[in-house]
């Protein structure tokens, strides 16, 4: 076993960089630590953002991961609202935005990602959903009878979307392929997700994407330019073209001095349970622990009704087998050699449950 570290500095402050220090000190870590985050609320879970919090029915102080005592408790000094630009892994220094240095023995890299941007400048009013502060600016806009626009159908769009509606508001989706989910779930699953979403009320538009915005005299957005050449009224739209690792200090960075990376600026799958996975096992790759085996990717989003329960890698090419209808169903994913690889269901928990332990079995 290797010597513990005397400090270890995490940079970033959310799931993943907040797991990876509880895991150090629950493995008996005494050292220095550090966790440095540049959003002003501890460490708090995302998951919600797009439906309890929005909607809400979820509290700010419900999101937090742990009472804010907690972290002195275990005497983690965590520090917010200070943001990383510069490390220098020869000298074993970071600098933050205020010009102060903070020194380490092991760094680790968790500083996540942020939402893709549109290709062209946007007016007030259009949002993306990453963190507290970008879903408390969508809930004010969500009112009742606003028309909004959701730019893209993955997860976060489509649960944007299905909380929009039970605040009465209209949403239309734009969709650049023939389905939701197409290019990860595959088309059957594309197609019955399509089907749900336009029974509930969404103006779902599939091989349709925007190409601007048009703004009232205030700035505010008011229409959206489709690239079917159509115009689209709305009072507030959201951007959900998935995200891109906030990867910056990663430049430079080399084998030789011990830095760490866990979570989505690794370019991991962006999902819950896969972010404290990895930094759990992060955090006892630094202390020397053995290697424990990964779980397989398990990942939940709740919908329309549904509650979406995927584990395993979930490929559109592979053979699906579908149990099931439109209020509860099971899709099994196998590779060429019949091998079970994936599984999504909706409102079947025991039987995800079960296909998970399998899939744990067989890694």
């Amino acid at each position: 076993m290797t010597a513990a570290p005397s400090s270890v500095l995490v940079v970033g402050a959310g799931l993943a960089g907040s797991r990876c220090a509880e895991t150090l000190r629950a493995e008996g870590f005494d050292g220095g630590l550090v966790v440095i985050g540049d959003e002003l609320l501890p460490p708090y879970e995302r998951p919600a953002l797009s439906k309890e919090f929005l909607a809400g029915t979820k509290a700010e102080h419900e999101l937090l991961l742990r009472p804010p005592s907690w972290w002195a408790e275990q005497e983690i000094d965590l520090r917010l609202g200070e943001r990383i630009v510069r490390v220098d892994p020869q000298h074993r220094r970071a600098t933050t935005a205020s010009g102060n240095e903070l020194r380490w023995d092991v760094l680790v890299l968790a500083t996540g990602a942020r939402p893709r941007r549109l290709p062209f400048p946007v007016p007030r009013g259009v949002h993306a959903l990453r963190t507290v502060v970008d879903a408390r600016a969508l809930r004010r806009a969500l009112v009742p009878e606003a028309r909004l626009v959701v730019v893209g159908g993955g997860f976060v769009g489509a649960e944007v979307a299905s909380t929009a509606l039970d605040l009465g508001v209209g949403v239309t989706m734009l969709e650049a392929l023939s389905a939701p989910f197409e290019r990860t779930l595959g088309p059957t699953l594309g197609r019955l997700l399509a089907e749900r979403y336009r029974s509930y009320g969404v103006d779902l538009r599939v091989e349709t994407g925007v190409a601007g915005f048009g703004a009232g005299r205030d700035g505010t957005v008011r229409s959206a330019r489709l690239t079917d050449g159509s115009d689209l009224v709305c009072d507030v739209a959201l951007v959900g073209i998935g995200v891109e690792p906030a990867d910056e200090l990663l430049s430079g960075v080399s084998e030789e001095v011990p830095i760490h990376v866990c979570g989505d600026v690794g370019g991991g799958l962006g999902h819950w349970t896969s972010a404290a996975t990895e930094a759990a096992a992060v955090a006892r790759r630094i202390l020397g622990r053995t290697r424990q085996p990964a779980p397989p990717p398990f990942f939940w989003s709740d919908q329309f009704g549904l509650r979406l329960q995927l584990v395993g890698r979930a490929n559109a090419g592979d053979a699906v087998e579908l149990d099931g209808g439109e209020e509860s169903f099971l899709a099994c994913y196998r590779d060429p050699e019949g091998r079970l690889v994936a599984a999504l269901g909706a409102n079947r928990p025991a039987d995800v449950a079960g296909l998970r332990r399998e899939l744990a079995v067989a890694a």
